[in-house]
């Protein structure tokens, strides 16, 4: 008896700490697939994008062959043509992701913050941007479990690299 009790001691923190496991393991994953676009963009010398849907906690890969500028991506219009979506050359692209990412259970984006946006997004859609000539979009990504446990993706645009904080980091 005492024997099990030690061992359900013991065991006890491992289960708590699942989720926050989930959560790194998440955080790593998108920051992989990150690094691997910046990567790619060069070598096939086409803009790729990271396309986040924050109402669906999804995400997935989409590209373009056309050479595309940052001050393209913002995808602003009109006031009048309110009906009238802007169009995009970007397709998504099966080649790397078969099927949009779903975030794990428990937990979700809780906002995105990049070039194009002055405030954090929510909602909706965001993007990462890739370009050919080895440039990322600046993207500060914010994953968060039910519990509140937050971690930080921070996207640099000059290398590529996806650096994974294991807490909230303020602007």
């Amino acid at each position: 008896m005492a024997v099990m009790t030690l061992f359900v001691t013991m065991a006890m923190p491992r289960f708590r700490d699942k989720l926050d496991l989930d959560l790194k393991r998440q955080a790593r994953m998108l920051s992989g697939t990150i690094r691997f676009l910046y990567n790619q963009a060069a070598v096939k010398n086409k803009t790729y994008r990271l396309h986040y849907d924050l109402d669906k906690q999804t995400y997935w890969v989409e590209s373009s062959a056309k050479h595309i500028r940052l001050s393209e991506t913002t995808h602003s219009k009109s006031p009048w043509d309110k009906d009238e979506k802007p169009k995009s050359s970007f397709t998504e692209d099966k080649e790397f992701l078969k099927k949009p990412v779903e975030l794990r259970k428990k937990i979700k984006f809780k906002d995105i913050k990049t070039e194009a946006s002055s405030l954090p997004i929510t909602s909706g859609a965001a993007y990462t941007h890739f370009f050919p000539h080895g440039y990322a979009e600046q993207t500060q990504i914010r994953l968060e479990t039910e519990k509140g446990k937050i971690f930080t993706i921070v996207v640099q645009p000059l290398t590529g690299m996806a650096k994974v904080y294991d807490h909230d980091l303020k602007e």
